[in-house]
């Protein structure tokens, strides 16, 4: 496992772990900008049980709540 991880994080500039939660933000990323889901759906779609803490990982990743970036982005300001 470690050489492997070694490989993918030399590969991806990130660990499985965090490559996959980013492939997970970006997903929700896509259904905050194109739905009208409510956040904790949002959360479920992507994997996560608790709104709680994805709104928590969600803001570490992208330093805005899921709240504001879907705002921001059917304010057009977020591509």
């Amino acid at each position: 496992y470690s050489w492997l991880r070694r490989k993918f994080r030399a590969y991806t500039g990130f660990s499985p772990g965090q490559y996959h939660l980013q492939l997970r933000i970006n997903r929700a990323q896509e259904l905050l900008r194109a739905t009208s889901l409510p956040i904790s759906e949002v959360a479920a779609r992507i994997g996560m049980s608790g709104v709680h803490y994805f709104s928590r990982v969600f803001r570490a990743k992208t330093g805005v709540s899921p709240s504001e970036y879907r705002a921001r982005a059917q304010g057009n300001e977020i591509a």
